[in-house]
């Protein structure tokens, strides 16, 4: 099956029932279904091919669902794209996808000049505005009537989309995800977390991540519920949207979660309708955890995944008891394995790379044979995680290889340090990295985020760290920032952080 078929048996099956709300109108699964494959009649009759790439450059949006949904009538590919990016950052991906059209909206037009000139490749550009510059068309243009639809063109070995990375190692990477590799994920979520009809989805995330993709769209599709799309992201208007519409499932980021917590009145507001929430993208504090627990009293479960497996490969079942720290067994119909350094598996409890395979594992990197042949071997997806599992199959996330400390030859996990020092008050988010350093070849160095008006000091922060953990694991360096550099999910880059303090051995020498 491909996401197209998936769309065309529940509109058939569901008819004018409510499948999307977004902006306070209603979407019904027909007229989602009608509308998508209008916009793809007229992408192909403005020469829109099989195999043809189009670039989606917006957030949140019902235009997003129509073409994400439409493509696959006519064999074209979606490739999203984060419309924070800087415009050679835009261009680099454009390009290297080798994309013809692109779908925008109108705060994008100051960049338009300079983003054409860097991407030539791109033929038609189409902005969701019936007011647009010149050379540009309005994406009504693609609503419009039309004497037939094209009949669905892409199989489930068809290419669905190209995710790029976000670039925390290097350059992004074209992530190749087939139809078949989507609606396999979204299967494995809906049997995991027993959705049904009844359900309702509460999408904050941005469109453009596998995220909201699988979990907040495809999930409820599957099991025909419906959700609620949030259009532009605005924290003080999530738990009011709980209360008006709902939803009985939300995926988030911790820091969403942690800051809904901290929010004047949270306790107070109805989110009676919630089943339970979900967790990903990032590392989960027990302070966090527990802050839900007190604030809104609703399971929070967590779930691992990357753009490679398509989206999760790992969710705690929220009718089981919780590990809060876990993100559960790996999903049905997906194998994981934690293996050593020398290659064999890992005993229950120790460290090692965790690889996945099963049906959501990405066809490859788009022209990238290289990447690919250094992550996919012999059925296998090599993450570059580190994990453990424990007696009872629950995955526990130790952090990456690429993040991981050599300290005199002893391994140095930052998500550890990391989970000590959100315990700490005054933290308000830190990043742990290695930096190079003569005697033990790489020191720690804790960089920190203080909570607004807070006065935290380094020794204060060093004393917190000698307590908890060993002493070849506790920060040598200290330094505070005003804010993190991040990628479109809340993720740090450490990269970045690295590169930024790399010379604080020497300098403190």
């Amino acid at each position: 099956m491909t996401v197209t078929q998936l769309l065309e048996e529940k509109a058939v099956q569901y008819g004018e029932r409510a499948f999307c709300i977004c902006d306070d109108q209603t979407y019904s699964f027909r007229t989602i279904r009608d509308c998508a494959a209008r916009v793809a009649a007229n992408l192909a009759a403005r020469g829109l091919r099989n195999g043809d790439k189009l670039v989606l450059l917006m957030g949140n949006s019902i235009e997003f669902l129509y073409v994400f949904f439409g493509l696959g009538r006519i064999g074209a590919v979606c490739v999203p794209v984060n419309p924070l990016l800087k415009p050679e950052e835009i261009a680099y991906i454009v390009n290297d996808a080798e994309a013809r059209v692109l779908i925008t909206v109108p705060e994008f037009a100051p960049m338009l000049p300079l983003v054409c000139e860097l991407m030539p490749g791109i033929e038609s550009v189409y902005f969701v505005s019936d007011v647009v510059p010149d050379g540009v068309e309005p994406f009504s243009a693609l609503l419009e009537p039309v004497a037939s639809v094209p009949e669905i063109a892409a199989l489930p070995e068809s290419v669905a989309s190209l995710i790029y990375t976000s670039g925390t190692t290097g350059e992004p990477k074209g992530v190749i995800l087939v139809h078949k590799n989507y609606i396999a994920n979204a299967r494995m979520m809906t049997k995991v977390a027993t959705l049904t009809e009844a359900d309702r989805f509460l999408c904050v995330l941005p469109l453009y991540h596998v995220n909201a993709q699988v979990v907040t769209v495809l999930a409820p599709l599957t099991a025909g519920a419906d959700l609620v799309l949030m259009k532009k992201f605005n924290l003080y208007a999530v738990l009011p949207l709980i209360a008006k519409c709902r939803p009985t499932v939300m995926s988030a980021v911790p820091t969403i979660y942690h800051v809904l917590c901290q929010l004047p009145k949270a306790a107070e507001q109805d989110v009676s309708s919630i089943r339970f929430f979900v967790s990903g993208a990032a590392s989960l504090s027990e302070d966090t955890y527990l802050a839900v627990q007190r604030t809104f009293k609703k399971p929070l479960v967590q779930g691992y995944g990357l753009s490679e497996a398509t989206c999760a490969s790992a969710v705690a079942d929220p009718d089981a008891p919780i590990k809060w720290n876990s993100v559960g067994p790996a999903l049905p119909y997906t194998n994981i394995r934690i293996v050593s350094e020398t290659g064999p598996d890992a005993a229950v409890g120790d460290v090692g790379e965790i690889l996945v395979s099963g049906p959501a594992v990405m066809k490859g990197y788009y022209k990238n044979p290289q990447a690919t042949a250094e992550v996919l071997k012999d059925g296998w997806l090599h993450t570059g995680d580190l994990g453990r599992f424990d007696g009872d199959g629950y995955l526990y996330i130790v952090g990456r290889i690429k993040d991981m400390i050599i300290r005199g030859g002893l391994n140095v996990y930052p998500q550890q340090i990391e989970n000590v020092l959100a315990s700490l008050e005054g933290v308000a988010e830190s990043c742990v990295v290695g930096v190079n350093e003569p005697r033990w070849g790489q020191e720690v160095l804790a960089v920190i985020r203080r909570v607004e008006g807070n006065c935290l000091d380094e020794g204060t922060v060093l004393e917190h760290c000698r307590q908890r953990l060993a002493s070849y694991k506790c920060p040598r360096f200290v330094r505070f920032v005003d804010s993190f550099p991040k990628t479109a999910t809340g993720k740090i880059k450490k990269t970045e952080v690295a590169r930024q303090f790399a010379d604080v051995a020497t300098i403190s020498a």
